[in-house]
């Protein structure tokens, strides 16, 4: 590892305060070379991540939410690419930094909780050592402060007994108590923003539970702004203050959560949103079973023209199958990209 020493590091001069815009992210386009040339998997995503809030980018696998944070932290495999866009922290782009630059605020203020814990942790060395590695490469901090550090973030995301813990390895904890660590790692250097890469893949609704709530009094206690990816819109109701909904690399629609369940603006959040089962409605499912949403996404390279979503779509008409609608503000602090958005809000406010 390449130590990156202090004067990298842009000083942290402004305290964050709810509404402060911390990470800004603008028309980003994410390609990846094939056998059949290149594939576009993100396709001119907007969205801002402000202090103190929760934004949550939803969508089925393979619309594009992990790609578009890999490419934010730098982290994209050697066959994709960042074809356009800007991701600005506190007003400076991270895509334009040099990879050292981009190193020391990725991690110090932008921090990652990658979502497959057990693999993102190395099994030969102890949590302790995966804790203190970026405080020690990065701010020369010694081999016991740093080890205390590490028993003081363990201590926060409420591992018991942390103390004894810091010396174990990964396989010695659960699969829940490995997220903590995860968590406890991006949290090492105090970022002001943190990506979650579905933290709760492969945890019991318990241990999901117990996390989600971590995150949140976490945020709350240091006004970070979060990033959640997820396709689990139950977790988004609980949690999420905005959300951007993904199809086929693109952003459909964004609004504040309340808003978007009461009225959802777009046809893909309405059918993803009925998919849901609900202990409120009151109203037996025909047959016993969900509603689905109907076909698969497109495959990277194979969008159809016009609107993504429209073979799926029972709404689609002519014009949906020929001129793609841009993502346009519907409502305050409301967009959809439907060329019936308005028609939707209408129908849902009657």
């Amino acid at each position: 590892m390449i130590p990156v020493t202090e004067t990298l590091i842009p000083p942290a001069d402004a305290e964050r305060s709810a509404g402060d815009v911390l990470l800004e992210v603008e028309d980003l386009a994410v390609e990846f070379r094939s056998d059949d040339g290149a594939v576009r998997a993100v396709d001119g995503l907007s969205y801002r991540v402000e202090a103190g809030r929760t934004l949550a980018l939803v969508g089925e696998s393979g619309c594009g939410k992990s790609v578009s944070s890999l490419a934010v932290m730098g982290l994209l495999p050697p066959t994709a690419r960042v074809v356009r866009g800007t991701a600005r922290y506190r007003g400076t782009d991270l895509l334009a930094l040099s990879p050292t630059r981009h190193r020391a605020h990725c991690g110090t203020h932008v921090a990652m909780v990658f979502q497959d814990a057990l693999a993102a942790l190395n099994p030969v060395h102890t949590v302790g050592y995966q804790l203190t590695e970026s405080l020690r490469s990065r701010t020369g901090t010694s081999r016991r402060e740093a080890r205390r550090r590490a028993v003081e973030l363990l201590d926060l995301v409420k591992v018991p007994n942390a103390a004894q813990r810091v010396d174990e390895y990964p396989h010695q904890f659960s699969g829940g108590m490995r997220q903590r660590v995860m968590i406890a790692s991006a949290l090492a250097l105090d970022p002001d923003v943190l990506i979650a890469d579905e933290p709760t893949t492969a945890l019991d609704v318990t241990v999901q539970a117990q996390v989600l709530r971590l995150l949140a009094e976490i945020q709350a206690e240091r006004q970070m702004g979060l990033v959640l990816i997820t396709h689990d819109l139950g977790v988004v109701a609980g949690v999420a203050d905005d959300v951007t909904v993904m199809y086929a690399g693109r952003a459909v629609e964004h609004a504040p959560v309340r808003d978007l369940y009461a009225a959802p603006a777009h046809p893909y959040t309405r059918a993803l949103l009925r998919s849901v089962p609900r202990l409120d409605s009151g109203a037996e499912v025909a047959g016993g079973r969900l509603p689905v949403v109907p076909g698969r996404p497109p495959a990277p390279g194979r969008v159809p023209s016009g609107c993504s979503f429209h073979p799926r779509c029972d709404m689609a008409q002519d014009l949906c199958r020929t001129v793609e609608p841009p993502l346009d503000d519907v409502a305050p602090g409301r967009s959809s990209a439907c060329h019936f958005a308005a028609e939707l809000l209408g129908g849902a406010r009657a």
